[in-house]
């Protein structure tokens, strides 16, 4: 294989994992239709629980608008989505919780909590980002949609740890099950480039799991490490002309 060759096969590889997540996933986040006219620049299918993200990030105004959709395990259950500014845990992770509404008739609500400790506490005003737009709906899939405009502060960068969970509800949000995809959905976001990578189920189990309201989320980004990886096993296991 010629030189060229190769070069031209490394761009295509970046390329490729630079993409928005909608663009090179080609997932079924792409065909998701909104109420109220919203649409979002990027999408991505999530490696756990059935979820989906879809987002528009503003850069020079440091605003981030939502949709996070998951369906409850089981009916009128509770979803959730948040960051975490300061690590991949449940501790500090400013959280977007959709729970029936108190007005019935199958309709929910959004409920913001900053999470202290193993401690879901009350709701209230995020601690660390300014929210709008807070909204909930259930979609024709039966999946409950999250809405909310979030206001980022200054240094966030373009990555974020970002978590989300889905439990019961029975007069109130109760505890999440303790294994498989509700232990293991946890990751990072790249805003701007989108690109995502699930991990494989972490062995055993964690500390902050085991508590009604809220799990964490890791996913690696690997938008430059995967394509060099690539073109390295090429070069080992191709000829050079």
């Amino acid at each position: 294989m010629s030189i060229p060759r190769l070069l031209l096969l490394a761009v295509l590889a970046a390329a490729a994992a630079c993409a928005p997540a909608h663009a090179a996933g080609a997932g079924a986040c792409a065909a998701e239709k909104f109420s109220g006219n919203r649409a979002f620049a990027a999408c991505a299918d999530l490696a756990r629980l059935g979820a989906s993200l879809h987002w528009s990030y503003d850069a020079a105004a440091a605003s981030l608008s939502v949709a996070f959709l998951a369906a409850p395990p089981s009916a009128g259950g509770w979803v959730a989505w948040g960051l975490n500014p300061r690590a991949q845990s449940m501790d500090g992770t400013q959280a977007l919780v959709a729970v029936p509404s108190s007005g019935g008739g199958g309709a929910y609500e959004v409920q913001t909590y900053s999470i202290s400790g193993t401690s879901l506490g009350a709701p209230g005003p995020l601690s660390a980002y300014r929210t709008s737009g807070l909204a909930a709906e259930v979609g024709g899939d039966g999946r409950v949609r999250v809405f909310a405009t979030l206001v980022l502060p200054n240094g966030t960068g373009a990555e974020v740890n970002h978590v989300w969970q889905v439990g019961p509800y029975s007069g109130g949000i109760q505890i999440h099950d303790t294994k498989g995809d509700n232990m293991n959905a946890k990751g990072t976001l790249n805003l701007l480039t989108a690109a995502t990578a699930a991990v494989a189920a972490a062995a055993g189990g964690t500390d902050v799991w085991a508590h009604p309201g809220f799990g964490r989320v890791i996913l690696s980004i690997y938008s430059i490490v995967l394509p060099f990886a690539s073109v390295t096993v090429l070069v080992s296991v191709l000829p050079l002309d």
